[in-house]
Formats: structure tokens, sequence, C-alpha cells
């Protein structure tokens, strides 16, 4: 564990919700690659801009600037809207409390693109191989990261399947795993708080973590 780790695994909420200093991405990004707990709780936060774009708008505008005296009780009400939406999710609740007072303190750099949601751009890929595989995957641009939609047919039809991205880094991050079906067709959405222009490559492996298809970007 790296020293710094604390002060470090603070920023994590601020950083999925794409508000931390581009310095303080930098020190985060490489202690990320070294540090497993602080990965592993970074991916209990994914979901939660998503979450937190499901507010009501009035709820947002609410948040947008609290007085001081306001800030417990708007991020009690907060947590509680969480996890009433998301109480199917396996989150852990220390991330969650964690994302929470974050989002508390970064409201106002992010309210306008939750409220707001402008159109955002998206880049297709196509994954082909000799077996047949056939794989399109978009990749969604969003305030705090990136969308990841994949719809294949032809992959293989038993065992876990998982979807892989590596960053300019060269660090590798699974972002979504699912039972592969008998008729070798999949749909399904991942996101990621890594930026579109940082990520390099997407990857489909099987359950033995061997890549069975492949695309890369921003050679």
């Amino acid at each position: 564990m790296t020293e710094g780790h604390e002060d470090l695994r603070q920023l994590l909420g601020v950083y999925v919700l794409g508000g931390i200093e581009p310095g303080e991405r930098a020190l985060l990004e490489q202690h990320l690659a070294g540090c497993p707990l602080c990965r592993e709780e970074l991916a209990g936060l994914q979901s939660l801009p998503d979450a937190l774009r499901a507010l009501p708008v009035q709820d947002a505008m609410a948040l947008a600037v609290p007085a001081p005296e306001q800030t417990q009780q708007a991020g009690q009400r907060l947590l509680a809207e969480l996890a009433r939406r998301r109480r199917h999710m396996r989150w852990r609740m220390a991330a969650v409390v964690a994302g929470v007072a974050a989002a508390c303190l970064v409201i106002g750099a992010v309210a306008g693109p939750l409220v707001l949601r402008p159109k955002q751009d998206m880049e297709t890929y196509n994954m082909t191989a000799s077996s047949g595989l056939q794989v399109e995957l978009d990749l969604v641009h969003r305030a705090w990261g990136t969308e990841l939609a994949v719809d294949g047919a032809h992959l293989p039809a038993e065992g876990v399947l998982s979807l892989w991205l590596t960053d300019r880094t060269g660090v590798d991050w699974q972002v979504a795993t699912w039972q592969a079906t008998p008729t070798g067709k999949a749909r399904l959405v991942a996101s990621t708080a890594t930026m579109p222009d940082d990520i390099t490559c997407v990857e489909i492996r099987n359950a033995r973590d061997i890549p069975v298809a492949a695309v890369y970007m921003h050679d």
C-alpha cells in the first residue's frame, strides 16, 4: 500500500464523476495501477454517475449550491435516494458513502452536465474473427467517462465472458462479465471512468482469460 493511500482513496468519488483536477488525476491513476484495493472500490463506484443522473431535476438543483449547514442533510437525502433506486446493485456501503461525499463537493462542477445532459458523441467499431464472431462496439462519450455498448453474435456459447479495456498507461481494466448464451448472442452496456481518448484497446475474453475479439483505437 503506497504512502498517501487514504488521501488518494478519498479522490475516487471525484474521479468517477469527472471533477478531479488534472494533477490529482495523474497521481490517482498512478496509484490505481499498483493498488488492487482502490481498483476494487473504483469498480463499485462506476454506476454512481448513472444513479445521480436518475435523480429528479429539482433534487439535483437543490444540491447544486448547498449551504454549509445543509451539506450533511443533502448528503443523507442523496444517499437514501441512491439506496432506494439501486438497491439491487451490490455496492459496498463504504464506497457509496465516499461517492456521495465527493458528489456534494463537486456538484457545482458537474450539475450542468447532469441536469442538461447534452448530446454525446459516439464511436462505433466492429470486431470479427475467422470463427464467424461478429461484435459491434459503441463507445459513447460521457462527461464522467465512457459508456460501452456491445452487440455480439457467434460468441463462445459456454462459460463466463468478460469485457476488458486497456488505457494509455498500459493498465488493463475489467468492466463487465456475463454468462455465455447457447445462441452465442449477447447485448450489454458497461461503463468506465476512463475517458474515450484514453482507451487504446477493448477485448472480449473467454473463461480462460484468452481474448476472442479485440479492437484497437487511438494509435
